[in-house]
């Protein structure tokens, strides 16, 4: 299932601009982010595998917390990889949708926020002032990034992160989007593919810890 490098620029750009951090450079045919956080120094993000590149990488970084990030399979990128390399998290995949206007919905005491900031749209249902589910995305002319949606656990399973996403999709066609896209945990796909989203590769990340 190959990716759509375009796509991928743009969500390497979009993600870039979610978490404030400098944009994407190319690089060895990916796109590399300097991210500066104790737990990931930098991720490079890859439309597609090219052994020879990601074999090359995986034996000239030493460094901890510098992610490869490949829309391939984990086993094809565990395979070219050494072995101080390890996968992380469960599966992961990169999914797209067409975006849709419908009216959201909150139970009593739930109260939603939107707030814009330039070419980010953040999003927070709250309960007594509290944020208990937010998500933003980045506006990327007709594409929309979704990212850093989380609903605290003990609000879960009450529609929250479902209504979330609404208000984000009916925010992101007001300002010119017509298509989602983000990347999602084998967890937040269930999810996702409920309210439409079909998935658009997969997306492997690999590191060396500390």
């Amino acid at each position: 299932m190959a990716a759509d490098p375009e796509l991928i620029a743009l969500f390497a750009r979009g993600w870039a601009m979610t978490r404030g951090v400098a944009p994407p450079v190319a690089r060895l045919g990916g796109h590399y982010i300097h991210v500066g956080q104790p737990d990931q120094a930098a991720r490079y993000v890859f439309p597609q595998f090219d052994r020879t590149v990601i074999a090359g990488l995986g034996r000239t970084i030493r460094d901890p917390w510098i992610y490869l990030k490949v829309c391939e399979e984990p086993e094809t990128v565990c395979a070219a990889l050494p072995p101080q390399w390890q996968l992380r998290e469960t599966p992961t995949f990169m999914m797209t949708a067409p975006l849709a206007e419908r009216a959201t919905d909150l139970a009593a005491g739930y109260r939603l926020s939107l707030m814009e900031d330039g070419e980010l749209l953040r999003a927070a249902v709250l309960v007594d002032g509290f944020p208990v589910a937010q998500g933003r995305i980045a506006l990327l002319d007709d594409t929309a990034l979704f990212d850093q949606i989380a609903t605290d656990e003990r609000h879960r399973r009450r529609g929250l992160g479902r209504t979330l996403m609404q208000a984000l999709s009916n925010g992101a066609l007001a300002r010119g989007a017509s298509r989602g896209l983000l990347s999602a945990t084998e967890m937040g796909r269930g999810l996702y593919e409920t309210i439409g989203w079909t998935v658009h590769s997969p997306y492997t990340s690999a590191v060396i810890p500390a």
